[in-house]
């Protein structure tokens, strides 16, 4: 054994309980210290040169005491997540902002649109543009026997109306995934707090497709557009700048559903594919704002049901599988395959050549912009929405590769279905290993 002055000093990490929960430092070793300078420097030189990332995911203490064959979780990619220290959710965002949002997600919407029907409730009008459809056209009056009902127009008011419903659904999706969807995973004896959280997730977005999509179809049953691309472009711009109550409603309740989605994808686990759901969330509202705003709504109307429908089947899927079921959740994903080739490819092609063919053909040239008041039919025009189609068309092509991976991955050799279009459900689970008691504290209300 060297001398005690020849000593290297060993390095520890030690784990420590603050106020902002579980951190790491660096200590040395106390019976090894030593006043070698030139051992003091090489052993600050070998810690600072250490990536921050490995530094910052240096395991605990106990972690160390483990023999060198244990399985460990990757530190790295755990400590680059931000752990809510009270709920069961991991954030793909440090940021402080996003940090904040994400533990008032109950709070500040409910505060706000306590606020709203306080006041409308004390007297005052302008929140009514928060609550209701404005923007009327004609009498106020619907007349059912006759087949007429309420038009309205696009306006400045929508944008209050979306917000509010931004803030409703939000509200509704902490709920949900908080305290309602939990309930299920753990009563059927799921102990993973990882699985639970993506069972939240999963079934959150479930909800409301499923609700979104049967109101949508509905209302394209009833329309004079039912299964039929040429009657997306007769009479325009006449009977497509005046829209129905539920179509409008349909359509700014949709908007402010994928406005929320970019909030969501901050405040839920980071995924493979985050940069693409992202682009593709941007996309969807860029398309639905523009079809919205150059009165192309039934177009956008049947396009929003042909994109919705096969995420029925995969997030089905995704349940399932999260419960431990197998053979379910991969028959679910051979008809999720089957309906995304058949919707998200082949129908969504269909529309856009409609869109670019049958359009000019049912509008008549007259009645093109800038000629014509209150139309935005030109090619011009309908190259931007063209545009927006073909990003969006090149994101679902990528993710369809990533479909075929998975079916041969189920076909071939012989595995179950995970969907790495965008779950990363291969690698290994993070150290939530038991479910951690979701108490919101005061706080977080």
């Amino acid at each position: 054994m060297p001398p005690l002055e020849k000593r290297q000093p060993h390095v520890m990490a030690i784990a420590e309980h603050s106020q902002n929960g579980l951190v790491h430092r660096i200590v040395g070793d106390p019976s090894a210290e030593t006043d070698d300078p030139v051992a003091s420097y090489k052993l600050k030189s070998r810690v600072s040169r250490r990536p921050r990332h490995r530094r910052e995911g240096l395991p605990s203490a106990e972690r160390l005491e483990q023999p060198p064959g244990a399985v460990t979780t990757d530190s790295a990619r755990v400590s680059s997540l931000s752990k809510s220290p009270s709920r069961n959710v991991v954030l793909s965002s440090h940021h402080p902002a996003i940090v904040w949002l994400s533990e008032n997600e109950l709070l500040l919407p409910l505060s706000v649109l306590c606020l709203v029907h306080l006041c409308q409730w004390v007297g005052y009008e302008w929140p009514s543009a928060w609550l209701n459809i404005q923007h009327p056209v004609g009498a106020s009056t619907i007349d059912h026997y006759r087949g007429r009902e309420q038009q309205y127009v696009r306006g400045v008011h929508d944008v209050t109306f979306v917000v509010c419903w931004v803030l409703r659904i939000v509200a509704a999706r902490a709920v949900m995934l908080h305290h309602v969807l939990p309930l299920l995973p753990r009563f059927l004896g799921v102990r993973s707090a990882r699985k639970i959280r993506r069972f939240g997730e999963s079934g959150w977005f479930l909800s409301y497709i499923l609700v979104s999509w049967s109101i949508g179809f509905r209302m394209w049953q009833q329309s004079s557009y039912y299964m039929n691309t040429r009657s997306l472009y007769t009479n325009y711009p006449e009977e497509h700048a005046h829209m129905p109550y539920d179509l409008k409603w349909y359509y700014l309740v949709q908007t402010a559903f994928w406005i929320s989605n970019v909030y969501t994808i901050f405040v839920e686990e980071r995924r493979k594919d985050h940069l693409e759901m992202l682009t593709h969330h941007v996309v969807t509202i860029a398309l639905v704002l523009s079809s919205y705003y150059f009165h192309f709504t039934r177009f956008g109307h049947a396009f929003m049901l042909v994109m919705d429908f096969p995420d029925i089947f995969l997030t089905s899927a995704k349940l399932l599988r999260y419960l431990g079921y197998i053979t379910l959740p991969n028959l679910l994903f051979g008809a999720f395959t089957i309906s995304w080739v058949f919707t998200k490819h082949y129908l969504c092609l269909k529309m856009m050549i409609s869109i670019w063919t049958q359009g000019p053909q049912e509008i008549p040239f007259e009645k093109h912009f800038p000629h014509y008041p209150n139309s935005f039919a030109s090619y011009p025009i309908v190259s931007v929405i063209w545009a927006i189609l073909c990003v969006l068309q090149a994101i679902l092509i990528y993710w369809f590769f990533m479909i075929l991976r998975v079916l041969q991955r189920v076909l071939i050799q012989g595995k179950d279905a995970a969907d790495n279009r965008s779950d990363d459900e291969d690698d290994v689970e993070s150290d939530e290993s038991t479910v951690c008691e979701s108490k919101p504290t005061a706080e977080q209300g």
